[in-house]
């Protein structure tokens, strides 16, 4: 969370396509000129590897221990680890980036060697690896939900600009709450009001992808609510003019009352010492409160009064508005 202090190793597999480390000049030098470009890089405090352990002296490697030697050269001598320690200054953002760095380089550009692989483990290297599927799936994750609550809508209201308008302020409420999610723990304004002392520079990338789905359901409670009754009061033969605010009234208390209880439920994760839990508690009362507010109160009825009649197109206003014409005589 681009914290400093804290040391999580990168763990670097140089393995060579012929050359045998251990027995060949041209193979040991190729490790060593590795194992020295490393730690000349100003993140790096220090590389440990077969060369460095034996002072880049060849000879030297039968005086290590046969365990020494297990740990960091395979059996047929062409692969070798080599463990990189970053500086305490380097926060954990920065080791990620270090990572995605040396996999872009690749082992070609960095030994001068055809045919070289590299690959990279450790903490640093399973983030940037987490950070990227999470990233990678994201899209799809929304297309998925934003796509099926639609199909929902259509299905429930029979009017498209009803459909469209309940995912567009849906998506307008989740991204105010990313908005104040960076503001407060990605830059630092007013973390310390939650426990936080400095800007943590990112974001835990669980929150959007986990946050997303779960407002968006949320969100979507309270739109159902209103555009239904609604929808209910233009059925009964109300005009558009008298059928929002009749439906306000009857769902405004509901709403209210639903978002005060999940505000209050996700406002009490943030006083937990969990940085994860800290963000999506955050970030989902965040959402609640605009969603509850500012879209539904305001923004929401705002739209319905000026779409007027096309709030219900094609279908939504199919039913009946009017009791039958009594049978004559009766």
């Amino acid at each position: 969370m681009d914290r400093a202090g804290i040391v999580q190793s990168l763990r670097v597999i140089l393995e060579l396509p012929t050359d045998s480390i251990a027995e060949t000049d041209s193979g040991w030098n190729t490790l060593d000129r590795l194992s020295k470009r490393l730690a000349s890089d100003p993140r790096s405090d220090r590389v440990i590897s077969i060369t460095t352990l034996a002072e880049s002296n060849r000879s030297s490697l039968g005086n290590l221990s046969r365990e020494t030697r297990r740990t960091f050269l395979s059996r047929d001598g062409r692969a070798a680890l080599l463990e990189v320690l970053p500086k305490a200054s380097v926060s954990l953002n920065g080791q990620v980036n270090w990572v995605r760095e040396l996999r872009k380089t690749g082992a070609p550009a960095l030994t001068g060697i055809p045919g070289a692989t590299l690959r990279i483990g450790g903490i640093p290297a399973l983030n940037a690896d987490y950070q990227t599927i999470v990233l990678n799936r994201f899209a799809s994750v929304m297309a998925l939900v934003v796509v099926g609550t639609l199909v929902a809508l259509l299905a429930g209201f029979r009017s498209l600009f009803a459909a469209v308008k309940a995912i567009a302020l849906n998506l307008l409420s989740v991204a105010a709450s990313f908005g104040a999610l960076v503001l407060v723990f990605q830059d630092g304004y007013g973390s310390s009001l939650l426990g936080v002392r400095a800007a943590t520079g990112s974001v835990f990338p669980l929150v959007p992808i986990v946050a997303f789905a779960i407002v968006f359901g949320l969100s979507m409670d309270y739109e159902v609510f209103l555009v239904a009754r609604v929808l209910e009061a233009r059925r009964s033969g109300l005009s558009e003019m008298d059928a929002i605010p009749e439906g306000l009234a009857r769902t405004a208390g509901l709403i209210t009352s639903a978002a005060a209880i999940m505000i209050v439920v996700f406002a009490a994760f943030t006083f937990g010492t969990f940085l994860v839990v800290k963000m999506i508690g955050f970030t989902l009362a965040v959402a609640v409160f605009i969603d509850a507010t500012l879209v539904r109160i305001v923004i929401g009825p705002a739209l319905l009064r000026i779409a007027g009649d096309w709030n219900w197109w094609p279908g939504g206003l199919a039913t009946a508005r009017s009791s039958p014409t009594p049978a004559s005589g009766e």
